[in-house]
């Protein structure tokens, strides 16, 4: 028995370990467009960077932004279909102590081919502007919250992300996973630790609570073995590279995780396996339900698994009434392009490829960034990035549809 123990632990690791990595900003507005410096040539639809209204950041991380970057097609048919698949909600949330509410900021869809031996991976940006059914208007990552706690909808939280799914995009999702970040670098150091490997050295502006200085972190190019710490970095930064570029890099560390499960003895470190998931991971699946989805997981070739996401070439820019910038849908045929060409996606594997040659220069001196609201009052002994505010008190549901 103990030998199908290891891929039981290694793919519930991998394949469901997205919910605690993008859940991180919580209640802090992006910059309006006008005050987003841009890449020099950059002819892309102006990203929501950061976490703050007033960010000047004095020059962009690349050439080309990570979700603009060519990456390979490897065109495969029949196309995948959504209503065929068995589809699987991923939420990612950021339930701070002392601190009521949550945002999700990390919502994914997982299709399972079953018949054809594959799998689509699909990110929601959390910035998506939508109609709450029985509520209004709102940022999706705001929707968990509402339909748990303030609608209170049969299912909760993820029936109502379910159902703003199946109206907006046409995906309708038969189960639901919710990872909450408190388990991420538990899991990762766990696991003993994961590679991954960076075409380009990555730098992001992170604010040093011990200098009250901004500094960059760094990780150089080729292969980087991330303890817990440095991945939580690696996957919760996003003011230079915004939300969307920061989605290709969990996608990268979530491929690497897998591998890194695969390889990895985890009977040995089932202790701290168990405690690391015990308080981050829940679901409406059955534990046979579990092990089915593991088996499958584990036999999938690594050219079956495809991963976008919907990124700011099919979205826009725009100011709500209360002064919230938000992404909104004006096109809805560039966005179910996306959708339904999910096969044309690059493989997983291949997330946040990068051309080693055009990679930019290492950046002088420390960062210039302004903020209205510098972070303060946290006690942590290590750097914190400036979207990682806890708010003193319960946000009210005005708030809530106008903030995040």
């Amino acid at each position: 028995m103990s030998r199908y123990l290891a891929p039981l632990y290694a793919v519930i690791a991998a394949f469901f370990l997205a919910g605690c990595m993008q859940s991180v900003f919580v209640g802090m507005p992006a910059p309006v467009p006008e005050q987003i410096i841009l890449t020099p040539g950059d002819d892309a639809p102006t990203p929501p960077f950061g976490p703050s209204a007033n960010l000047v950041l004095y020059e962009g991380p690349g050439e080309t932004p990570p979700e603009l970057a060519d990456m390979p097609d490897v065109p495969a048919e029949p196309a995948f279909a959504w209503r065929e698949t068995e589809n699987i909600l991923v939420l990612g949330t950021d339930r701070r102590p002392h601190d009521a509410s949550w945002r999700t900021d990390t919502i994914i869809v997982v299709g399972l081919d079953r018949e054809r031996q594959r799998a689509a991976v699909l990110s929601i940006p959390r910035d998506l502007y939508i109609e709450i059914p029985n509520y209004g208007y709102g940022r999706i990552n705001q929707v968990d919250y509402i339909g748990e706690r303030v609608t209170r909808v049969k299912g909760g939280g993820p029936a109502l992300v379910s159902e703003v799914l199946s109206d907006t995009l046409g995906i309708a999702t038969s189960h639901w996973v919710r990872f909450e970040l408190t388990g991420f670098e538990s899991i990762v150091d766990a696991v003993g630790g994961v590679t991954v490997n960076l075409d380009c050295p990555f730098y992001e502006p992170i604010f040093n609570l011990d200098t009250n200085s901004w500094e960059y972190f760094t990780l150089p190019a080729g292969e980087v073995h991330m303890d817990g710490e440095t991945a939580n970095w690696f996957v919760r930064l996003r003011l230079s590279e915004s939300d969307i570029g920061r989605a290709n890099r969990q996608r990268q560390f979530l491929w690497a995780l897998r591998d890194q499960a695969l390889k990895t003895n985890l009977l040995r470190r089932f202790p701290e396996l168990w405690r690391a998931f015990s308080d981050s991971f829940d679901t409406d699946l059955s534990l046979l339900q579990m092990v089915e989805l593991i088996q499958f997981g584990i036999g999938l070739d690594a050219r079956n698994v495809r991963a976008s996401g919907i990124t700011l070439r099919e979205l826009q820019s725009h100011i709500t009434g209360g002064g919230a910038s938000v992404l909104i849908i004006t096109d809805p045929a560039k966005v179910q392009q996306v959708v339904d060409g999910i096969w044309d996606a690059p493989v997983m594997a291949d997330s946040n490829r990068k051309d080693d040659t055009r990679c930019p220069a290492p950046p002088t001196g420390a960062p210039v960034v302004s903020l209205d609201i510098v972070p303060a009052g946290n006690t942590a002994e290590t750097p914190i990035d400036a979207g990682e505010v806890v708010s003193p008190t319960i946000p009210t549901d005005a708030a809530i549809n106008e903030g995040g």
